[in-house]
């Protein structure tokens, strides 16, 4: 032991400092840190090594390459362990402080975030008390309570709206084909057509609808495309239409679609603005999917990688939603990492089962 450390031990304090760093919904005091990373190292060989060595690094190296899938399993394991049988009394409760600040957001905001998956609800956050430079969610409460611009700084970081145009072209391909249909049937009974982009962002898959509509029907026939989102940012700068960044607006001009970029955008102070002729179809809207309200009569509904989100309770509550919110024989269409709950096939049948389509079943 005199000529040398044991190496597994530092690889597993980095890991387990590193798991932590996020983690507010925990005790990650120094006694609790002590005592996971006891049962950690009790967990795995020891190695020897003399930290000078030459080989050090290269031992170190390849023990994380042939048990780095044990080191994530234990520490998840090592950290439920602890955290249910704290070496010392509770002096806050962090899963209480938890509802208490979701709580304070409905109460203030009117926005109920219960319904989130936790784990993802609770990694958002914790960005947030990263950069408050506070340990606590009661800490934070505290920043919301002084501080109302933090609410919008919040929004951000648990909507994440980072999206672009035409995003994944080849689901567009079938969205193209699926408004082609829905405009054409539409026109023979002089019927407007009803899109609800759910989710917004920014307002890029909305006025990517809106491109479409032009394009398969150049607006001869009534066309309306709603977007609502929960992020009152994200729907200012959607109806500013204003966009900084070629790589968001890349897929207007190449890959399956190559329109023509003048069509649709003006380019001056450095940005690319959505024109006039694709705002008028596009109605912005605050909406928030886990209350109640929702659009009637719609032909077609987008909710692109939002049920990611949202716990099954949640999921159910949506899709009852758009299920209502849907014509006859209307179509749902949702992120290709996504699935519907086993319930929902109930009431909708999937069509396109790589670009994640589903249509309303009538029963």
């Amino acid at each position: 032991m005199d000529s040398g450390e044991n190496l597994v031990q530092g690889v597993l304090a980095y890991f387990l400092e590193r798991n932590l760093a996020l983690r507010f919904d925990i005790c990650t005091c120094h006694r609790c840190k002590a005592e996971m990373l006891k049962l950690l190292v009790a967990s795995f060989p020891v190695i020897i090594a003399d930290k000078n060595a030459p080989n050090y690094r290269v031992l170190e190296r390849d023990f994380i390459k042939k048990n780095l899938a044990d080191i994530f399993t234990a520490i998840n394991k090592v950290i439920g362990e602890v955290s249910q049988n704290l070496p010392h009394s509770v002096e806050d409760d962090k899963e209480k402080s938890l509802e208490n600040l979701i709580t304070k957001i409905r109460e203030d905001r009117g926005v109920d975030f219960s319904g989130y998956r936790r784990p993802i609800l609770k990694r958002r956050i914790a960005l947030r008390l990263v950069a408050n430079k506070v340990n606590s969610y009661r800490d934070y409460l505290t920043i919301l309570a002084n501080n109302t611009q933090e609410y919008e700084l919040l929004f951000e970081a648990l909507t994440i709206n980072v999206s672009e145009f035409f995003r994944d072209p080849y689901v567009w391909m079938t969205i193209r084909d699926l408004m082609a249909s829905i405009i054409t049937r539409n026109a023979a009974i002089n019927k407007p057509t009803v899109i609800w982009s759910a989710g917004c962002a920014h307002g890029e898959e909305p006025y990517s609808l809106a491109i479409l509509a032009r394009e398969i029907n150049n607006f001869k026939t009534p066309i309306k495309i709603y977007a609502t989102d929960i992020d009152s940012d994200s729907l200012r700068r959607a109806q500013e239409g204003s966009y900084d960044s070629m790589n968001t607006i890349r897929n207007v001009l190449k890959g399956y679609f190559h329109f023509e970029l003048e069509k649709y955008f003006s380019f001056r102070d450095g940005k690319y603005w959505v024109n006039d002729s694709l705002k008028e179809i596009v109605e912005l809207r605050y909406l928030d999917l886990t209350s109640n309200d929702y659009i009637k009569n719609v032909d077609m509904i987008l909710c692109r990688n939002v049920f990611i989100y949202f716990n099954k309770a949640l999921q159910e509550q949506s899709v009852d939603k758009f299920y209502r919110s849907l014509n006859p024989n209307g179509y749902l269409i949702i992120g290709e990492t996504e699935n519907l709950v086993s319930e929902a096939r109930l009431v909708f049948k999937e069509t396109k089962n790589h670009s994640r389509v589903y249509q309303r079943i009538d029963v």
